[in-house]
């Protein structure tokens, strides 16, 4: 039996990420030039999600800049607070955060006592109006008991390359 794609559906489609880096944090790439690549690359649209910790001065790149008529941006971080089941922070991807998003006390990639929750971070994204995700589950280590607390997640990352 012959299953037909998404991709092969009718209707539009947008080509897009929600999960890069910029040298904002640990990418390799300025931002202009990492919507430059995408915009060449025949993207639709781009959320440049670098990591929101104090070792990075809790970035929320400003890519509006970037913008053409046919390629958009969309502002965000990968949020990080709270400890998994395994002891490291989680890896929350908000896609249209506010600028002013108030950082979590996350200095670094280790827990540190007094930091909210995963859920109560998730959950602060999403009253600010952002598209929440999981990020990486299987690279992080996400438990089922830490999936079932994480309430506020619009949607799991199910696909992250490096």
């Amino acid at each position: 039996m012959h299953r037909p794609t998404a991709f092969t559906a009718p209707g539009r489609f947008w080509r897009g990420n929600l999960h890069t880096h910029s040298t904002r944090s640990d990418g390799v790439l300025l931002p202009e030039e990492v919507c430059r690549r995408y915009r060449a690359e025949g993207y639709d649209f781009l959320a440049l999600t670098d990591h929101f910790v104090g070792a990075y001065d809790y970035p929320i790149v400003d890519t509006q800049p970037y913008r053409t008529e046919d390629f958009t941006t969309i502002l965000g971080a990968e949020l990080h607070s709270g400890a998994m089941a395994n002891g490291e922070l989680w890896h929350i991807l908000a896609v249209g955060l506010p600028t002013d998003f108030a950082p979590s006390h996350s200095p670094d990639f280790h827990p540190v006592e007094g930091q909210e929750t995963g859920a109560e971070l998730a959950a602060r994204a999403v009253a600010a109006g952002a598209f929440v995700a999981v990020a990486h589950p299987q690279w992080s280590g996400l438990t089922l008991a830490d999936a079932r607390g994480i309430t506020a997640a619009h949607a799991v990352e199910i696909y992250n390359h490096g």
